[in-house]
């Protein structure tokens, strides 16, 4: 099916995701993905497995807002910016020189 409005808001919320979710939420999230579109096209709606999954999309989506900047050409999606204020980035601590923000012995 051809729906590239679907493909677009589908692009820029998995932007979003990629700097609101940790690493593990957001693999776990992509493989769970598959279960839950089984789940869908089988029609097993009202099964406790999807609710269960229903309810740890839910959670993951908690903080997940913000703004997503994305430039369209020629069929492309070409990704411009994303802000949230619930990203896990924060340029404040990530640097390469000296500073007195983060302690690498905390880690």
């Amino acid at each position: 099916y051809e729906t590239p409005g679907g493909t677009i808001l589908y692009f820029a919320h998995n932007y979003l995701e990629s700097i609101c979710l940790d690493k593990m939420t957001s693999h776990k999230k992509q493989e769970l993905s598959i279960t839950f579109a089984e789940l869908v096209y089988n029609g097993q709606w009202y099964t406790p497995l999807r609710e269960a999954l229903s309810a740890f999309v839910d959670k993951t989506q908690e903080n997940v807002t913000g703004k997503v900047k994305l430039k369209l050409y020629k069929g492309n999606i070409i990704k411009a910016g994303v802000w949230s204020t619930y990203s896990l980035y924060s340029e404040k601590i990530a640097t390469f020189g000296e500073d007195n923000e983060y302690n690498q012995a905390d880690s």
